[in-house]
């Protein structure tokens, strides 16, 4: 099995490839879980600059996981300028994330929650390297790397107070379509499926919206997943948030009240 580690999967016997939802594929998620909650009890009482020492760290280790990918595409004879370009949407993570925990800026903080953490959970759930066997470079390097991108919001969340703001959503939708754009004539010249933009990714719930509707509608009801995601995603903050403002109003008449 060790000798397979860093091979392609067609190299690598059928006795040995994964499947969705295995033991091995839920016993890794399992793993990758209990990561995101021994870091955040671990770091949850440290100081602010302890923390942001912590998620810088994280993210740093994005690029360096990413790149190692790209060379072991190339290891492998399966570079594509067409794939293996640090340009699909997750990929991006791996750049704005360390460029967001080392700035601190609130419209990236904003964007790792509402369009990184919905895609990279569901990547973990249904990762397109689901039939590597789990004891595999690339297999792990793509739990790695999605878990990283999941955590890394999480934490902010339940670990230093984030509250997302729904009046960023568009801000952040409008910084996707953008980056989608960019790509799109990447996707023409390299023939390739940079943001799943061509077709759906194997495994994911886009291939199930495609063998419904077609390529490319399949990116409808894919937009309207992410509305749901979404929707579940900020709806607790909405209602905190509402929940918070009518305690204070009460508060203020029973002050009137008073005096």
């Amino acid at each position: 099995m060790f000798r397979y580690f860093f091979t392609y999967i067609d190299n690598i016997p059928k006795r040995f490839h994964n499947s969705l939802f295995s033991v091995q594929h839920l016993l890794t998620v399992g793993m990758v879980v209990c990561m995101w909650c021994m870091l955040t009890i671990l770091f949850k009482d440290k100081s602010e600059e302890k923390k942001w020492r912590m998620l810088i760290l994280s993210s740093l280790l994005l690029p360096l996981t990413e790149g190692a990918q790209v060379l072991w595409y190339n290891a492998v004879g399966q570079f594509s300028w067409g794939y293996t370009l640090p340009l699909h949407l997750c990929s991006l993570m791996c750049i704005i994330l360390p460029i967001m925990t080392i700035t601190r800026c609130r419209l990236l903080m904003e964007y790792s929650y509402a369009m990184g953490l919905a895609p990279a959970l569901l990547t973990l759930l249904t990762p397109d390297v689901y039939y590597y066997p789990s004891f595999s470079f690339i297999y792990i390097q793509s739990m790695l790397v999605h878990g990283i991108i999941c955590f890394i919001p999480i934490f902010m969340v339940f670990g230093m107070g984030f509250r997302p703001d729904i009046r960023s959503l568009p801000k952040t939708v409008a910084m996707l379509v953008a980056f989608a754009l960019m790509v799109t004539p990447v996707n023409i010249a390299t023939k390739g499926n940079y943001f799943f933009l061509r077709y759906p990714a194997p495994g994911s719930p886009m291939e199930f919206f495609a063998k419904y509707v077609g390529n490319p509608w399949y990116l409808i009801p894919t937009f309207l997943l992410g509305c749901l995601l979404w929707f579940i995603l900020y709806i607790p903050f909405v209602y905190s948030k509402r929940h918070r403002k009518q305690s204070e109003h009460i508060n203020r008449d029973k002050i009137r009240i008073l005096f």
